[in-house]
């Protein structure tokens, strides 16, 4: 997708019978799927309440925690957890506990007034995208969103905090909302994503051709028995002056399964490449 234009100029997964037909997607872009990356929505809607700052430490103790009556695992707490942490290196760290406390801290147990916080910041839009016959949707309380509306979440971070709307047709660009955030807390969350990229679990999507910002995460679905598996990278390039913002969604059956190594691994693939074919027709 372009930043500043919302245009999308590669999707995988689409086909459509001629050139006057629309799209139709033989993967849904607009059906919800589960994934991390709604860590990085947590973190933005909690520094907009003031209650929450980058430097904060969070501890997550040895990697498990108890919330309600859930039992909450980061990646590592077979090995120990991570402790005592900063926000920021929550999100680099990609650490589910540490998105519980940020909530927490944020908003209390006031669910309804989180999940308002979230749509505030646009992260479930847009509600439709013209050329792709059909309607994106979330679901909040199983941490899923459409592929389309989460590519045009990151977009509006790399855009400075202007969403616009995705298009899959050259056209006049469309603004859903001229300032998802305040830009202090645009700028902060910038700085937790290339954080991310360059220390954090993302260091896989770096590249030697731009400096990146992305976050990946991975989920298992299905029941403990089917180790069934989505993982996901989703950034920017590049870091300092975005062109572009990219995600990468794959499935995989069995372990292992990371999408801080196998989708940013692609991501990065993808931007060698779009660098490269620049280049080239330059």
């Amino acid at each position: 997708m372009e930043t500043t234009t919302g245009y999308i100029k590669a999707m995988v997964g689409l086909e459509r019978k001629d050139t006057l037909s629309p799209f139709q997607p033989t993967t849904d872009f607009c059906t919800p799927y589960p994934t991390e990356q709604r860590q990085v929505a947590t973190l933005l809607a909690a520094l907009e309440t003031g209650k929450v700052s980058l430097s904060d430490t969070v501890d997550v103790g040895e990697g498990i925690y108890i919330s309600d009556s859930d039992t909450i695992k980061d990646h590592n707490w077979h090995r120990g957890g991570y402790g005592k942490i900063t926000v920021e290196w929550a999100i680099a760290a990609s650490s589910r506990i540490g998105e519980v406390l940020i909530r927490e801290r944020a908003f209390d147990d006031n669910k309804s007034e989180y999940e308002a916080a979230i749509g505030q910041i646009g992260y479930g839009k847009p509600d439709s995208v013209k050329g792709l016959e059909c309607i994106p949707s979330t679901n909040m309380a199983t941490s899923k969103i459409a592929p389309i509306q989460l590519i045009a979440f990151y977009n509006a971070i790399a855009n400075h905090g202007c969403m616009v709307q995705p298009q899959l047709y050259k056209d006049s660009v469309a603004i859903i909302s001229p300032q998802i955030a305040s830009k202090a807390n645009i700028d902060s969350i910038r700085q937790a994503l290339e954080r991310t990229a360059a220390e954090g679990l993302g260091k896989r999507a770096n590249t030697n051709k731009a400096k990146i910002a992305g976050k990946g995460g991975t989920i298992q679905i299905g029941n403990p028995d089917d180790l069934t598996y989505i993982m996901d990278f989703c950034g920017y390039f590049p870091a300092d002056n975005p062109q572009y913002t990219i995600l990468v969604v794959l499935k995989k059956q069995g372990l292992p399964a990371s999408g801080h190594i196998h989708a940013a691994t692609l991501f990065k693939e993808i931007i060698n490449r779009l660098i490269t074919s620049n280049y080239s027709s330059n």
